[in-house]
């Protein structure tokens, strides 16, 4: 029996967004494509609920019927603004962060477990695991929860909690949002759960990150880039020199940050850089290869589909709808396509597909 998971997290902009909406859309529209009628299994992971729900799809005399099944008492709290501590920034706007100290609320790791679990139980047999939520260059943004790397603890005959400081590697118990540096590593998993994470997906399985990735530096580079006089949307050679004189400084601080070990130093002036076209292809490569989606895509050993890196994601209208990239960011895809080889999603809707894979080659000056 096909499995998928499809996972809805929290609006924390409260802005009267419901991911679950997305998730029974994501299952309708596989069903209504479910035409030699296989049986499958649908199981979706509601954060803002605390909802854990099975659907069973079977088709007996060749008319569907569906068993549904809700994890009750589910042992998971849900989630409002309660949870939330709110702060205004002096340009008005208002930043939800979800409070430390709450180990009740539903967690990536439970996401991970599923997946470990059919790994173990039904090998490949997982074809989708999907998440509709926010989302940024770290993954799926569940809940904005933080990794303070401090967790606090109260010692009997003390009610005070005291802070205790984590060691490297280890997830915040307080943090319910994935951390590509410490999810697919011992202690989080270990060789084991590793091994049945990888083991749950079938050969045609992947995963896909609906939500926007979007850092403003990678974009705002991008684009310069694009207009350069010196730029060709396919054909560039590597050796191509460009002299950009519009970064900012927060834009060549940027950049140099990621490539300095690479060139051999820092820009001798950032108001006037020059660099081959292979530093700044290797640059974003490397942005690329730091993101969530590529690395749950390596770890799982499948494919995954995500924003690349300086775009967003828009809700979609009509029916049953979904998700997709903004069209806006033409010029990018094409970047992507020509110069570091990916292709897009098989919906049309311009997610990139990480592959396991990817790699990239370092220049040499």
């Amino acid at each position: 029996m096909k499995q998928f998971i499809l996972v809805a997290g929290v609006d924390y902009e409260f802005k009267g967004v419901d991911f679950r909406v997305f998730c029974d859309n994501r299952m309708k529209r596989i069903l209504l494509a479910n035409r030699v009628k296989e049986e499958m299994t649908f199981k979706i992971f509601d954060f803002r609920r605390g909802e854990v729900v099975t659907h069973d799809i079977t088709y007996p005399g060749g008319k569907q019927a569906t068993k549904t099944t809700k994890l009750t008492p589910s042992p998971f709290k849900s989630i409002s603004r309660a949870n939330y501590d709110r702060s205004v920034s002096s340009s008005g706007e208002t930043d939800y962060r979800f409070k430390d100290g709450q180990r009740n609320t539903m967690s990536i790791l439970d996401i991970y477990n599923e997946v470990q679990h059919i790994g173990a139980s039904a090998p490949g047999t997982l074809f989708e695991l999907s998440f509709f939520s926010h989302s940024w260059i770290d993954g799926p943004i569940l809940v904005n929860s933080y990794d303070d790397g401090i967790m606090y603890i109260t010692v009997p005959p003390s009610t005070t909690p005291m802070p205790f400081v984590l060691p490297s590697g280890m997830r915040d118990p307080d943090d319910m949002d994935p951390r590509a540096a410490k999810d697919f590593i011992s202690p989080t998993m270990n060789t084991t759960a590793l091994n049945n994470f990888q083991k749950a997906f079938h050969g045609r399985g992947y995963i896909w990150i609906w939500g926007c990735t979007f850092p403003l530096p990678v974009h705002e580079i991008l684009v310069k880039i694009e207009h350069h006089p010196s730029y060709k949307e396919r054909g560039l050679t590597d050796d191509v020199v460009f002299k950009i004189t519009n970064f900012n400084a927060a834009q060549a601080d940027f950049l140099e940050s990621w490539i300095k070990t690479e060139l051999g130093g820092p820009f001798p002036d950032k108001k006037k850089i020059e660099i081959k076209f292979k530093f700044l292809k290797y640059f974003f490569c490397k942005v690329t290869r730091a993101s969530y989606t590529y690395h749950i895509a390596r770890n799982a050993k499948v494919k995954a589909y995500g924003g690349l890196m300086g775009t967003y994601s828009v809700y979609d209208s009509g029916s049953l709808p979904l998700m997709s990239v903004h069209k806006g960011f033409v010029r990018h895809f094409n970047f992507y396509k020509n110069y570091l080889g990916f292709a897009f999603d098989p919906e049309g809707r311009m997610y990139g597909e990480y592959k396991p894979g990817f790699t990239c080659t370092v220049p040499r000056p």
